[in-house]
């Protein structure tokens, strides 16, 4: 399914009056999605980069800040359409805390790999130690 085609749909979805929330990796996509009646806008900046399976090449965070501020500066924000960050090195809670007090209106963070996989690989990977830990009785 190409772009053009999830752009119809949001329009579709816009249409019968469902809150949408479609991603963008440009700021032409953004602007599409923007037309077509997005209520959320998420700035999407590539895999996230963290943990065993993160991406091994991604923004830094300042180019990541820089390409959602392009995103936003071409659609605006208002209270209209909620523009919000994702992926890339948004990824742990200093991070993202260190990246939206560089954007101005950007509303927040889609947390996604963030909130269900790393959390999950980290208690995982201690679990496993813990066991891997214990002693044999001799």
């Amino acid at each position: 399914m190409g772009y053009d085609k999830e752009v119809e749909m949001i329009h579709l979805a816009h249409q019968m009056d469902l809150f949408t929330t479609p991603y963008a990796f440009t700021a032409d996509e953004a602007k599409a999605m923007t037309k077509a009646g997005a209520d959320l806008l998420v700035c999407h900046v590539g895999l996230t980069t963290a943990g065993s399976i993160g991406a091994a090449e991604a923004f830094s965070l300042d180019e990541a800040i820089q390409k959602v501020m392009v995103m936003a500066e071409r659609v605006g924000t208002s209270q209209d359409l909620m523009v919000i960050c994702h992926g890339g090195p948004f990824d742990e809670p200093e991070n993202v805390g260190k990246a939206l007090k560089q954007m101005p209106g950007i509303a927040g963070f889609f947390g996604a790999s963030s909130i269900e996989r790393l959390p999950t690989e980290r208690s995982i990977r201690g679990q496993v130690e813990a066991f891997k830990s214990l002693e044999l009785a001799r």
